[in-house]
């Protein structure tokens, strides 16, 4: 399974638990998945960047290509419908660590503007 099959299914996984409990074989499903994907974002790279552009230097094609497939990938990965909550699924910060931290230090930095700013006063 590639990288894109492999993020895929984790998110997946925790996007749409109850959905993905019901794949038969997660396995080849997000293998099949990952290379579907892994083929648009590449077609979509190449119609990005075209040929080389007159008096472009190879590194500056590079540096195109390069940002023509970071671009093509944040396309292609939005598109996917495999990554978006259900409407069904009640997701909880619990559900994602890295996100809950992320909350919580907002919250922080929330109350020591709020904090800051009633000082000032």
């Amino acid at each position: 399974m590639n990288h894109y099959g492999q993020l895929l299914q984790s998110q997946h996984r925790i996007a749409r638990p109850s959905e993905h409990a019901m794949i038969a074989d997660p396995e080849t499903f997000f293998t099949e998945i990952g290379e579907q994907v892994q083929s648009e974002i590449t077609e979509l790279r190449d119609r990005m960047l075209g040929s080389q552009r007159p008096d472009e230097t190879l590194e500056g094609y590079r540096r195109r290509s390069y940002q023509a497939l970071s671009a093509a990938t944040e396309i292609v990965l939005a598109d996917q419908h495999l990554t978006t909550p259900d409407e069904d699924e009640d997701l909880t910060m619990d559900d994602d660590p890295a996100v809950a931290s992320y909350y919580l230090r907002l919250a922080m930095i929330d109350q020591a503007l709020a904090d800051t700013s009633s000082q000032a006063s």
